[in-house]
């Protein structure tokens, strides 16, 4: 069983997601919003949250991956987007973390305007930061209608991962018995696939493409629709 740190859990979607595998065992949030912090309480029972990333001590937790969606306001189109100036710009506490917990593997994850920000500077910098620690790093931009949804919302997901001997290798970390799904050769054959598998709780199996061109045309018929509708109200 691997041990999941989770950094920025908010209601615990990577943990629900993880732990959906059978495989992870979250052993701790960190999570400053006092709802959520009941949100988990009531889904993930006797699990430790501390409220503060700039409080976290990552040598008290062998963890084999640690999972972050780092605060995206300093990226995102909908802000002012000041990047590394913004006072809520936290990889680096993130990354002390990580170098402090010493992973296999780390799972982030942000919004897409993360990635021409500062003419890219800012990813790159991630990118950097993580393979000087050891990682070797793999980022992907995954949108919600690879996997069903009827809109974009692509977020870009950092995939790093360590083959040197880490914190959790002394411990209780066995390397032959990582999960085929975990293991670094399989990770973005399997990320690919999870983009063209079939969504069960899909009313069809479009395929992403399909998924944006039936977009579109709803938005045509919506924006006829309104056009329409305004005339009626001339006078």
């Amino acid at each position: 069983m691997l041990k999941l740190l989770d950094l920025f859990s908010g209601i615990g979607g990577f943990s629900l997601g993880m732990e959906a595998t059978k495989r992870i065992k979250t052993i701790g949030f960190v999570e400053k919003d006092k709802f959520c912090q009941k949100v988990l309480n009531k889904n993930f029972k006797n699990i430790p949250i501390e409220e503060d990333i700039r409080n976290v001590k990552g040598q008290r937790y062998t963890a084999d991956i640690v999972s972050g969606g780092f605060p995206c306001q300093p990226f995102s189109v909908a802000g002012k987007r000041r990047g590394t100036d913004d006072d809520r710009y936290l990889w680096d506490e993130t990354l002390r973390v990580v170098a402090e917990t010493k992973p296999k593997w780390f799972v982030g994850e942000n919004v897409e305007g993360i990635i021409n920000i500062n003419n890219g500077l800012v990813l790159r910098q991630v990118q950097t930061d993580l393979e000087k620690e050891g990682f070797q790093v793999q980022c992907l931009v995954i949108p919600a209608s690879g996997i069903g949804a009827w809109h974009q919302r692509k977020r870009v997901w950092i995939i790093a991962n360590s083959s040197t001997v880490r914190r959790s290798d002394t411990s209780t970390y066995n390397s032959q018995n990582e999960p085929k799904e975990l293991s670094k050769k399989n990770v973005k054959f399997s990320i690919k696939s999870s983009l063209s598998s079939d969504v069960s709780h899909s009313n069809s199996n479009r395929n992403r493409n399909e998924i944006r061109e039936s977009y579109g045309e709803k938005k045509e018929i919506q924006r006829e629709h309104r056009e329409k509708d305004s005339t009626s109200w001339k006078f």
